[in-house]
């Protein structure tokens, strides 16, 4: 398996997960307390999307802030807020810089904490890794044009349009910025799917772009556009210098995004999306050759090089899909992607957790076999409301955790959830954190529990500690969310605070 400093998989737990996924034992039962819960965030709207833990305890946090006077520590790389004033508009366009935080073990103190970004928008930290010395790898979307990139970067300069993708690389205290560029052309490029950090420290960014001159390179399974909009790849060189490789993928529709990308130890690149083409260039063989719906979901696995599609396959039903960051590569080969689905005859398998659509939209988990051929098993799982599920991640035992947001107030919780009742507001489309455990073959629900206040809750992302603690990072308007007593920020603040919680097993 390959380290975790190297980021193979987005998915860091990978490293919290040795060998094979195995049967479920009934002792393997998982259960969970919580050790902290904390809000942070100011008097704007502020959402944690991005969680590393590190081998001292603490925790590295990445997220998107619209609030002014955070606490950062002395010699941050960016001690102050800069983007524009998120009261001109639409909050998808005005306000917001990227954010890091490092937070002690227990939950108590901000150990090192700084903005990043320009004089306009940066939307998120869409995806972070570590590199080998334990430097701070980030992806954002951004809309300024005085972003702070370096000398002997790949792009100086904004390509143009609503946004260029963003990659940067900071020291581990984050006081030195090491290198900064964009990647873009003249239209919109967004790196919806987050980043890896390969064995050799290259940094590989996924997304989307509807640029007619996205930086792509020759020899590469795609180098022009063929729709109004499609995926993108890129792998940049470690110091940020220069394109290893870029290529476009997708079909004569929109193919909106890649929510992620993963790598094996040969170097072949595993990625997955949603797309609206009929003619996306999916292999012989694939479980599903045709586009089921309006929407569906693809996988797909392509050469280290990104010069050939080695295998492709569509996923939906008749209405629509959506893939969620991020997908999870296991050491066999296989490849998991969780999402949301609206479709009756979403494509589940036999002896599934859950084979019928329950709401109006529920959550999938979807194991693609290693040769692309069959989906080993495909279920969904939800309630009477609606749900969506990121971040497939393995514990010791191979059990599959997922986390995301419920509206259900009959989600199928476990009799020892942190939280077994839902809290959420009645009726207005916001729901709960939940985080939901399913046995390696996608058939048995092992644990669920809500997570959240009388607000809306979304769990962006989970990973796991080295004796198997849980840590959750999203966002929050619940006035009431469950922090405890030694949280580093007791109360909600603005509009929408950040969250950050570590769950311990009992047993």
């Amino acid at each position: 398996m390959m380290r975790a400093s190297a980021l193979a998989c987005l998915a860091l737990t990978l490293a919290a997960a040795p060998g094979m996924p195995r049967a479920v034992e009934a002792a393997a039962q998982p259960r969970f307390r919580v050790e902290y819960a904390t809000y942070f965030g100011g008097s704007g709207w502020d959402q944690a999307r991005e969680v590393i833990p590190c081998p001292d305890g603490s925790v590295l946090v990445g997220a998107q802030v619209c609030s002014t006077g955070l606490p950062t520590t002395e010699g941050a790389v960016q001690p102050a807020y800069a983007g524009d004033d998120p009261a001109l508009g639409h909050g998808g366009i005005y306000g917001g810089d990227c954010f890091l935080l490092r937070l002690s073990p227990d939950g108590s103190k901000v150990l090192a904490a700084t903005y990043f970004g320009g004089s306009k928008q940066e939307r998120n930290v869409y995806g972070m890794g570590l590199d080998s010395k334990g430097n701070v790898v980030i992806t954002s979307a951004t809309r300024s044009p005085d972003a702070p990139t370096t000398e002997g970067c790949f792009q100086p300069k904004f390509g143009g349009g609503p946004s260029d993708m963003l990659v940067a690389k900071l020291s581990p205290d984050l006081k030195k910025l090491l290198w900064c560029t964009y990647v873009g052309g003249s239209g919109d490029d967004f790196p919806r799917g987050g980043l890896a950090v390969g064995p050799d420290d290259s940094v590989y960014v996924v997304g989307t772009s509807n640029s007619p001159n996205f930086p792509t390179t020759q020899g590469v399974v795609q180098p022009k556009r063929s729709g109004p909009r499609d995926s993108a790849i890129v792998k940049l060189k470690a110091d940020g210098s220069g394109l290893v490789f870029a290529t476009l993928l997708g079909g004569s529709g929109e193919d909106d995004a890649i929510m992620g990308v993963c790598l094996d130890d040969a170097g072949n690149l595993y990625v997955a999306g949603h797309t609206k083409s009929d003619d996306f260039p999916v292999t012989a063989g694939a479980p599903q050759p045709k586009l089921g719906g309006e929407s569906d979901c693809y996988l797909a696995k392509l050469s280290p090089d990104a010069s050939r599609i080695l295998y492709a396959t569509y996923l939906g039903g008749r209405a629509n899909e959506f893939a969620e960051h991020r997908p999870l590569l296991l050491p066999d080969g296989s490849f998991l992607l969780s999402g949301v689905t609206s479709s009756p005859d979403f494509p589940t398998t036999e002896n599934a957790l859950q084979r019928e659509l329950k709401g109006k939209n529920d959550g999938f988990l979807v194991q693609l076999a290693p040769d692309g051929r069959r989906f080993a098993f495909a279920t969904l799982l939800g309630g009477a409301g609606g749900e969506f599920f990121l971040m497939p991640t393995p514990d010791a035992q191979g059990n599959l955790i997922i986390v995301g947001t419920t509206t259900s107030r009959d989600f199928p919780v476990t009799p020892d959830a942190v939280q077994a009742t839902f809290r959420g507001p009645e009726g207005q489309g916001e729901g709960d954190g939940v985080v939901a455990v399913v046995s390696p073959d996608g058939a048995k629900l092992l644990y669920a529990t809500y997570l959240g206040g009388s607000g809306g809750d979304l769990i962006r992302s989970v990973a796991l500690g080295p004796k198997g603690e849980v840590y959750l990072v999203g966002n929050t308007s619940s006035p009431d969310f469950p922090v405890t007593p030694n949280a580093v920020q007791k109360a909600h603040a603005g509009k929408g605070d950040a969250f950050i919680v570590k769950l311990v097993p009992t047993r």
